[in-house]
């Protein structure tokens, strides 16, 4: 009778620590059964838009990087930051050559055909930014009217600002670039009027050269960024949900923020 009571105990406090490291582990995270977590968490992005994803000294930095960098340590994943151009991005995840795409892109309807969004973790506006010496676009109070001949207008190929101006200022002369540094550039120098950018982006250059650039925002011109990636792959997206939710709510989404924007 001890030994079969002793042996009962035994069996009795194995199941606790049971419990007690199920618990644990699904209290921190809430990866369900079908979720294949990678050794590596890939993620592609596209460099040069400060400040959620650019590269300084050699290494990235931004708030979609340490995003990123936080939900690969919640999966307990190492993280590779793989680098596209914006309209070769969607093509690159759904070539899986990437987990997921975070580079403060825009959810849009047309964007949905293609690829997964997350929950919406930043809130932005369509800007148009200029010299601050140019009169002609400082009376300006409203993006309409820049849809004018007279006006050259920047975009960068690929973004939502460059879908905006080829659907509301056709009649305005559009100049294309691939890079942020020949769009800024091209208004630096005068070969544009000026440039369509996110407000954040258009916040941070007019902060950095007070006395060269100015901005505008209008009414009705949000956009919401998420998180993107495969439309097959809703467990990683459900997941990273849950995880952006606790991270918003244990205050380190506060502390990237202030520490960027």
């Amino acid at each position: 009778m001890k030994i079969s009571f002793i042996f009962f105990n035994l069996i009795k406090f194995f199941y606790i620590l049971l419990f007690i490291s199920s618990y644990q582990i699904f209290s921190s995270t809430n990866k369900s059964n079908n979720l294949k977590i990678p050794e590596t968490l890939k993620v592609c992005t596209a460099g040069g838009f400060i400040p959620f994803t650019y590269i300084s000294n050699g290494n990235w930095y931004g708030f979609d990087i340490h995003m990123m960098e936080a939900f690969s340590k919640h999966l307990n994943s190492k993280l590779e930051i793989l680098n596209y151009s914006i309209d070769g991005i969607i093509p690159a995840l759904n070539a899986k050559k990437c987990d997921l795409i975070s580079t403060g892109m825009v959810i849009t309807e047309e964007r949905k055909k293609s690829v997964l969004f997350s929950n919406s973790y930043f809130k932005s506006k369509i800007i148009y930014l200029f010299k601050k010496n140019n009169l002609n676009i400082d009376k300006i109070s409203n993006l309409h009217d820049l849809n004018n001949l007279n006006y050259k207008i920047g975009v960068k190929i690929g973004t939502t600002n460059d879908f905006y101006a080829a659907k509301n200022l056709n009649k305005a002369n559009i100049f294309k670039y691939n890079e942020y540094g020949d769009l800024v550039n091209s208004v630096r120098i005068g070969k544009v009027d000026a440039i369509i950018i996110d407000s954040t982006y258009g916040l941070y250059l007019e902060k950095k050269f007070p006395n060269i650039f100015k901005f505008k925002e209008t009414e009705g011109n949000d956009q919401y960024f998420g998180v993107a990636t495969r439309l097959t792959e809703k467990e990683l997206m459900k997941e990273f949900n849950y995880f952006l939710s606790k991270w918003k709510s244990n205050g380190e989404y506060e502390k990237e923020y202030k520490k960027f924007f």
